[in-house]
């Protein structure tokens, strides 16, 4: 099996850099992805809020590094990715923390905080040191990708951004047992992924960082849409749409777009039909809203489909 490892990492979506690994239409191969601070803040030496800000203070700070570009044998502009994950692998160690600019905090709180956390047996676990004595957590994983997209036509965009391309989704659906749809603007595809979290919850308000081992293979679907404007996954369970922008209303609107454009192709339905079927079922949910643009989903049951 064919792997890319996580030192073959960019900061932005460039369909100019050379691929790090050529894979064929179907094949199932593996890639290595960094954390979100590309392995700086591992050790007890490397969490303290002196160290942490310095990341920032010495000029550009770069974050949420993706392996790739991976080309696509066949994958031509106009075309989707199908990615279906196989498997995401769990480093046994990760870090949580917060920034108190995120969520505009820094009112209350002077310093970055990172907490280091193990990864064993299926759980995230940490110790919490409160006021009233040490309080244990054993938390499920849920091992997803934050961060999955392909290189855009003409922008660069950052691997903190996103778009139609993909990129910072940070949605719980980018798991293993599920597809995601990508549009093609570049020869290849050019894929990156990247900031694996052994879990997250909706918004990102909680959630750790951890370096993974993705298990996963790419098809090409030849003018499978005729608009795609956003992300798609599917799951064995829904159908879900991703979209971003700022503020986050646009984000939502986008999504829901995008769903009855979906709907609209897979069930020869009219809009008006699908815009009905989502009154009367589905949900709307918030992705990355740690940093504009932000990303909502829109999850339709497949219970409810034809």
């Amino acid at each position: 099996m064919q792997t890319v490892t996580r030192d073959q990492i960019s900061y932005v979506f460039d369909r100019r850099r050379e691929p790090v690994l050529r894979v064929a239409d179907g094949e199932v191969f593996q890639v290595e992805t960094e954390d979100a601070r590309t392995g700086k803040t591992r050790t007890p030496e490397t969490i303290g809020p002196e160290y942490v800000k310095a990341l920032r203070s010495q000029g550009p700070y770069y974050g949420n590094p993706v392996t790739g570009p991976i080309q696509i044998a066949g994958a031509e502009p106009g075309d989707t990715l199908a990615v279906t994950i196989h498997q995401i692998e769990c480093d046994a160690l990760g870090f949580c923390g917060y920034w108190p600019f995120v969520y505009h905090l820094q009112d209350w709180f002077d310093e970055p905080i990172t907490e280091l956390v193990e990864i064993r047996d299926g759980h995230v676990e940490f110790t919490l040191q409160t006021a009233a004595g040490p309080h244990s957590l054993k938390i499920p994983t849920r091992p997803m990708i934050g961060c999955i997209g392909t290189a855009p036509h003409l922008e660069v965009p950052t691997a903190g951004t996103a778009g139609r391309f993909g990129g910072n989704l940070d949605v719980p659906e980018v798991a293993a047992g599920n597809t995601v749809y990508l549009p093609v603007a570049a020869p290849g595809g050019l894929l990156y992924l990247g900031d694996c979290h052994p879990y997250q919850g909706d918004g990102e308000v909680s959630g750790c960082e951890m370096r993974a081992v993705v298990t996963l293979a790419v098809s090409v679907r030849k003018k499978w849409t005729r608009a795609q404007n956003a992300p798609r996954i599917e799951t064995p369970t829904h159908l879900v749409t991703v979209g971003a922008g700022s503020p986050a209303e646009t984000a939502q609107w986008q999504a829901i777009r995008e769903m009855i454009v979906w709907l609209e192709e897979r069930y020869c339905w009219t809009r008006h039909d699908a815009r009905l079927l989502l009154t009367l079922t589905s949900d709307l949910r918030p992705g990355q809203m740690q940093v504009s643009p932000y990303t909502m989903r829109l999850l339709v049951a497949k219970e409810h489909l034809p």
